[in-house]
């Protein structure tokens, strides 16, 4: 065992963590918060050095925009590094997402930036919802309510939203004619196209799996 997890293991087994843990009624959250509390941290620092470089080596015009940019371009790399478990669609996801964001640096579409990184507002009850399998909430009333918001979330921004900002904007693109590149007009509808489609798959897949935990849920508490 490396030096780091025997240090890991210690502030697992801390008798205050275990009692606070235990306290709130979440006692398998004992062996996750060390990693939490230093994601969050080190997430928070690179978040820190991200601005400051960026002002630095390009200014401070597209500050607004960049945050997106590293977020995709961070997720490209998550997903081809868990391709076997996640699959092609996160990758051709991550890789579709950058794309678009970072052509809006020629700049074009800018306009339709803020709209369309709202799809990932969902992705916050996810996250929860990946939690609480970790922390042996799965199929819970908490849990419920989280799969709720989360396939509320998901059908507002990505599905209804999603379609009605990818129409406008290929009318936009279209107004434009000639002004716009084939070849730039071409990966915005193959890269919006492929991301509506996963969205949709997705969802199917998120309402299958909901049901099917909850069902099993039921019939274990019956």
């Amino acid at each position: 065992m490396t030096l780091l997890a025997i240090y890991y293991q210690q502030l697992v087994d801390l008798p205050a963590a275990q009692g606070a843990c235990a306290l709130i009624g979440l006692p398998k959250l004992a062996g996750y918060w060390p990693a939490i509390l230093a994601v969050a941290v080190f997430s928070h620092i690179i978040r820190l050095l991200s601005n400051t470089l960026s002002s630095w080596v390009f200014g401070k015009k597209f500050n607004v925009l960049t945050p997106r940019q590293k977020y995709f371009l961070w997720d490209i790399f998550i997903s081809v590094n868990d391709h076997k478990k996640q699959g092609l669609g996160f990758i051709v996801h991550a890789i579709a997402s950058f794309g678009v964001y970072i052509l809006s640096f020629r700049p074009s579409l800018q306009y339709y930036g803020a709209s369309f990184i709202m799809f990932e507002a969902s992705t916050i009850f996810l996250n929860i919802n990946w939690w609480m399998d970790k922390l042996g909430l799965t199929g819970s009333r908490l849990q419920l309510y989280n799969a709720s918001i989360l396939l509320f979330l998901y059908l507002t921004v990505r599905i209804i939203l999603g379609t009605y900002m990818s129409y406008h904007m290929f009318e936009d693109l279209k107004a434009k004619g000639t002004r716009t590149p084939a070849a730039l007009y071409y990966f915005y509808r193959i890269a919006n196209h492929s991301i509506l489609v996963l969205s949709y798959y997705w969802f199917y897949l998120m309402i299958r799996a909901v049901k099917k935990r909850f069902k099993l849920s039921k019939t274990k508490n019956d």
